[in-house]
């Protein structure tokens, strides 16, 4: 497998053990940070503003940020911000010595973590063809797809574990160390780099200024297309976000555990998903923008049936055949935009697109919740039904562009 063989190289490994530990880390902060504004305000109001304050960095730094991502985009650089995502974490100890310090404390962590993701998450994966040959970066970034697959596994996981064998503090103190041993990892894989590896051409160094992504979405349909599904895609997702529990409960009797098992069985289906699109290039009429429709058009499709399933046992292969659907489209975005542009280029284009899939992401999280509870299988129909429609349009679309293009992959 190319995984096994990009494994065996030091600075791959090392590379795929820092983003698996950063990702973890990010799981573990999100799941408990709801949990520590709760406990500590009983302030519902306050554990959506501490979410919000996340995202907003993403939408603020993919729409004006260029210089500041410029300055990070390298490894070294990327590790200083593991440094500071590492202090932030940190500081929530400081809540149970300072009472008083609760509220500003956990917002300001929450801007921390959110400016720092905002430039950590489009950056890492724009670097990562450095460090490769042409022909296995489609590889190596589903490599990195897979780390995020298996950190959402662990993350929910260890957590409960982690907790039962430690103090709160504790956790907090091991989930700042995750981001630091990231940070160094980084650090060291960085000034290896400097030294380009066989076949690769250029030194991994600091990146020149980023360009404005949008006159590059502009001349490049395909592109903003897929930007647009798949913030359309991540829109939709909010309904088995909120929606799920509430489906389990009402529509199937189940509880906590059956959720907990569905959640898994998807987890599982994601990482079966990563392994195929990982070591594999799917070719169809349409190119790149063909095969990453025909994924959303599965992935809505799985939505879709989530909520018309007529029994458990159908909720179970759906949610499998959901996971699956995921790495398809991600990973086969990553690849597209590593074969369509340079660096700069690409990078700015990454960092659009997470500012708009955080955008619509919490737009999702703000309308959905509004009908899920009162129909969740109309919302979870009509979820998966939009996600299809508009990938319809997609393919129609690579169809025409492959046909212009005389087959060439668009």
């Amino acid at each position: 497998m190319g995984y096994v063989r990009l494994l065996g190289r030091p600075r791959i490994a090392g590379l795929w053990g820092a983003q698996l530990l950063a990702v973890t880390g990010a799981r573990l902060y999100a799941l408990a940070v709801m949990w520590l504004v709760w406990e500590t305000t009983r302030n519902a109001s306050l554990m959506g503003l501490a979410a919000v304050l996340e995202s907003i960095p993403y939408i603020v730094i993919g729409a004006f940020g260029r210089k500041l991502l410029s300055r990070v985009a390298s490894l070294r650089r990327l590790a200083v911000v593991e440094a500071v995502r590492a202090g932030g974490v940190a500081c929530l100890p400081l809540l149970w010595v300072i009472p008083e310090a609760q509220i500003p404390v956990l917002l300001g962590v929450a801007i921390v973590l959110g400016v720092t993701g905002a430039l950590f998450d489009p950056v890492l994966p724009g670097l990562v063809p450095r460090l490769v040959g042409p022909d296995e970066v489609h590889e190596v970034l589903g490599l990195l797809d897979l780390s995020t697959r298996v950190a959402r596994i662990l993350g929910p996981g260890s957590i409960g574990v982690l907790l039962l064998v430690m103090t709160e503090v504790e956790f907090y103190w091991i989930t700042s160390a995750g981001f630091a041993a990231s940070g160094v990892t980084l650090a060291v894989i960085g000034r290896a780099a400097a030294r380009p590896a066989p076949g690769v051409a250029e030194a991994v160094s600091a990146t020149p200024e980023i360009p404005s992504a949008w006159p590059l979405l502009r001349a490049d349909p395909g592109v903003t297309f897929a930007v647009s599904l798949h913030g359309l895609g991540l829109c939709a997702a909010a309904a088995p976000a909120v929606g799920l529990p509430i489906l389990l409960s009402e529509v199937y009797g189940a509880g906590a555990g059956t959720f907990g098992m569905v959640t898994a069985v998807t987890a599982v289906g994601s990482l079966a998903g990563n392994l195929v699109v990982g070591n594999m290039r799917l070719k169809i009429m349409g190119g790149f923008l063909g095969v990453y429709c025909l994924a959303w058009i599965g992935d809505g499709v799985t939505l879709a049936f989530m909520g018309v399933a007529p029994n458990m046992a159908t909720l179970w292969v759906v949610s499998f055949l959901s996971g699956v659907a995921a790495p398809f489209w991600g990973v086969t975005l990553q690849a597209w935009l590593a074969e369509r542009y340079g660096e700069r280029e690409r990078l700015a284009v990454l960092a659009a697109d997470h500012m708009v899939i955080r955008a619509a992401g919490a737009l999702g999280m703000i309308i959905i919740p509004l009908y899920v509870a009162a129909a969740p299988q109309v919302t979870f129909a009509l979820s998966g039904v939009a996600v299809v429609s508009m990938a319809v349009v997609g393919m129609l679309m690579a169809h025409r562009m492959w046909h212009s293009r005389g087959g060439e992959a668009g």
